[in-house]
């Protein structure tokens, strides 16, 4: 299972919650299970753009060199051919369209980058998008056809509870 990682600038947002230089374990063991099946994490490069804060410990801090940065041309390419490829004009084009369609919760504001998060893991077979606002997240995969059966959500306050293999996926 392919699972991609949306972080947004919140403390703990990311899937690697913890004090700086003691990531919280959940976040780390999951991360080293993508690796060892062979995919690991995505984060999408606008996703990277408005989650890092240059000087500042951040959870992206120790994750970034060990995941894929979708859309950057690496010098070592991912074996994956969705995360070679990069964005895609029709890539923007739907995040756009997830945009005016999507039934965001009436207190947030569309995010350009949460719809191309849902774009980038539809192109990835069983992908699960962890996210500390699962709400947005899940509002563009339901507006996304197809995208209801082959996108799960992972709010990462739950990524124990997954790890020890508990249901609690939306």
């Amino acid at each position: 299972m392919r699972r991609l990682l949306e972080p947004k600038p919140a403390p703990g947002a990311f899937a690697f919650p913890g004090r700086p230089g003691r990531p919280g374990r959940p976040g780390r063991l999951l991360h080293e299970v993508l690796i060892e099946r062979g995919h690991a994490p995505i984060v999408p490069l606008p996703v990277l753009a408005q989650a890092w804060r240059p000087g500042q410990w951040t959870p992206l801090t120790r994750a970034v060199p060990q995941c894929v940065v979708f859309g950057v041309h690496a010098s070592a390419p991912p074996s994956c051919g969705a995360c070679q490829a990069g964005h895609t004009e029709d890539d923007a084009k739907r995040a756009g369209r997830l945009l005016a369609s999507a039934a965001i919760p009436t207190e947030m504001r569309p995010d350009a980058v949460g719809a191309l998060a849902v774009v980038i893991a539809a192109r990835h077979p069983q992908a699960v998008i962890a996210t500390s606002d699962p709400r947005d997240i899940t509002a563009y995969r339901d507006a996304l056809p197809g995208a209801a059966e082959a996108i799960r959500v992972l709010d990462v306050r739950d990524l124990a509870a997954f790890l020890a293999g508990k249901r609690v996926l939306g």
